[in-house]
């Protein structure tokens, strides 16, 4: 019975079991075999069944980049050769200025053969001095002069006094020894030793501002009389405020006379920087700093090719008025002789 156990196990003979077992594994083997065999002919021997790619061309290359640029050249030459000469036309710079005054109104008279030729050309002279005419065509050929005014001498083609006629200045002119009719002869002095070519005009101001004349005027012997008379008459008081007004005081002065591009500027002033103001229907007169009246002089500037020397002529300046004034002087080159 024992032996019978020892050679049936599980209903199964022990000798046939193991050789089911060497079977399965022989048929595992070969299945691992046929696996192996597949693959390597899938990866080993199925790419060398395919040709290599070959690269050819056509005897014709089409570069389309090159043809473009071959047709903008040709087009470009086709244009060109096409257009008829063209000659560089005439430039005038400075024959005229483009702000000519009206000429003036001619009396009408019979023209009459025994007229004395001398005195038909001193009186075509004076109306084209007071029209501005002469002046334009003065600019043709601008001269420098030397010019002296209060002890300061220097010399431009184009100068402009500026005055301030205000009560206060007046007054400490007169306590520091210098009479408003002095002030008057210093600028008849001036116009009268500039010149014929060079030009000038007069700035008076106090608030409000007052021109003579409204553009730079050759000094003409016309034109020089004209100004002696205009300071006797108009160079004192206070001009009057118009309701427009956009500037006052040094400030309205100045964008009046750097409006005129001059080379050099006389200044006569006591050294107080102040804007008129209309606060609450009451009239108020507040300083101005130096910052701000340098801003503002910046931007009378802008747009001019012309930088100005600047000299001061002071009566009775103190503390920052009178600094002010030096660096007005200081930074546009000019000079100071205080009273």
């Amino acid at each position: 019975m024992a032996e019978i156990t020892r050679h049936i196990r599980g209903g199964v003979p022990v000798a046939e079991r193991a050789r089911w077992q060497r079977g399965t594994i022989f048929y595992a083997l070969m299945a691992q075999a046929v696996i192996l065999l597949v693959s390597g002919f899938v990866v080993v021997v199925a790419p060398r069944l395919r040709s290599d790619p070959e690269f050819t061309a056509g005897r014709t290359v089409y570069l389309p980049q090159r043809e473009l640029e071959h047709r903008v050249a040709l087009s470009e030459f086709q244009q060109s050769a096409a257009q008829p000469l063209q000659l560089e036309k005439l430039v005038t710079s400075a024959l005229l200025p483009p702000d000519l005054p009206a000429l003036p109104t001619v009396p009408r008279t019979d023209f009459s053969p025994m007229d004395d030729a001398a005195t038909l050309s001193r009186d075509a002279q004076a109306l084209l001095g007071q029209s501005g005419f002469a002046g334009a065509v003065g600019g043709l050929k601008s001269a420098k002069s030397t010019a002296a005014f209060f002890g300061i001498e220097d010399s431009g083609e184009r100068i402009v006094i500026v005055v301030n006629t205000s009560v206060s200045v007046r007054n400490k002119a007169q306590r520091r020894g210098v009479s408003w009719e002095h002030i008057q002869n210093e600028v008849r002095t001036l116009i009268d030793g500039l010149d014929a070519g060079t030009q000038f005009a007069i700035v008076q101001f106090s608030q409000a501002v007052r021109v003579f004349p409204d553009y730079l005027a050759p000094a003409t012997t016309a034109n020089r009389l004209a100004a002696r008379e205009w300071v006797g008459r108009f160079l004192k008081g206070n001009p009057p405020v118009a309701d427009d007004q956009v500037w006052f005081g040094h400030e309205a002065a100045f964008e009046a006379a750097l409006r005129l591009e001059p080379d050099v500027v006389f200044l006569v002033t006591d050294g107080v920087l102040d804007r008129r103001e209309v606060r609450n229907g009451r009239v108020a007169y507040p300083e101005v700093s130096y910052a701000t009246f340098a801003e503002s002089l910046r931007g009378f500037r802008r747009g001019s090719a012309r930088d100005p020397r600047v000299h001061v002529i002071g009566f009775e300046m103190k503390g920052a008025g009178a600094e002010a004034m030096r660096k007005l002087a200081q930074s546009h080159g000019g000079r100071v002789r205080e009273f």
